[in-house]
């Protein structure tokens, strides 16, 4: 496995540790070598560790200098991972406007690359920002062609995240047992999985919990997930 695919399946395990030790080697070597791609690489992922662990002011740190070194090495794919996670540091940090900026560029960027699975990806994301901002339409918009993406590409391991969207959706429209049986499937593929929610999502995935067993109770909400 290279470094990228090893240190995104220990950070969707949640093995943040086995990420930071991996991402600390990594940027020394990279650092040592000049090899720009790996550093802003080893750099994204130890944003994501800061991110996990709620750190936002060094995920921002890490983002910014991610970004400075892609921008120094003068490929615009380079600008892939600071983009996506400038967007998500602005999203835990509440900066609706920010975030939703930093999404639409990440998304023109994708699309400019040939990067259709991070447009899904980015898709989703800025769905639950409109949503946040009261834009229901527009969430709509972007949770339903991120799902159909999915779905079309066959892009599997974003199965969870379109299916949170829905569960979130059926929340809003006041449809808190096909909600909860929604938020029980997402998660459920999680599980087989052997992963756990990026930090930004596992956020909608609490927050949907909290509403859902308010409004339902605890044995009605766990009926319906697991039903």
């Amino acid at each position: 496995m290279t470094f990228v695919e090893q240190t995104r399946a220990a950070f969707r395990a949640g093995d943040t540790d086995t990420v930071a030790r991996l991402s600390t080697v990594e940027l020394d070597r990279a650092r040592a070598a000049g090899d720009v791609a790996a550093e802003v690489e080893a750099l994204g992922m130890l944003a994501r560790v800061a991110a996990r662990h709620g750190e936002l002011a060094e995920l921002h740190r890490l983002a910014l200098r991610a970004e400075e070194v892609a921008r120094a090495g003068g490929e615009p794919r380079l600008l892939l991972t600071p983009a996506h996670l400038l967007a998500g540091w602005a999203r835990l940090s509440g900066d609706l406007p920010a975030a939703r900026e930093f999404y639409a560029r990440s998304i023109a960027l994708n699309e400019s690359l040939g990067q259709p699975r991070m447009v899904v990806v980015e898709q989703h994301n800025l769905g639950h920002i409109e949503l946040r901002a009261g834009e229901i339409d527009r969430a709509r918009r972007c949770f339903t062609q991120a799902h159909r993406a999915t779905v079309e590409l066959g892009i599997t391991d974003l199965l969870p995240y379109v299916t949170l969207d829905a569960a979130v959706l059926a929340d809003h429209d006041g449809d808190q047992l096909r909600a909860a049986g929604l938020l029980g499937r997402a998660e459920g593929l999680l599980a087989a999985a052997g992963q756990v929610f990026d930090p930004d999502d596992a956020l909608e995935q609490t927050a949907l919990r909290e509403r859902l067993v308010a409004a339902l109770g605890v044995e009605v909400f766990e009926r319906a997930r697991d039903a």
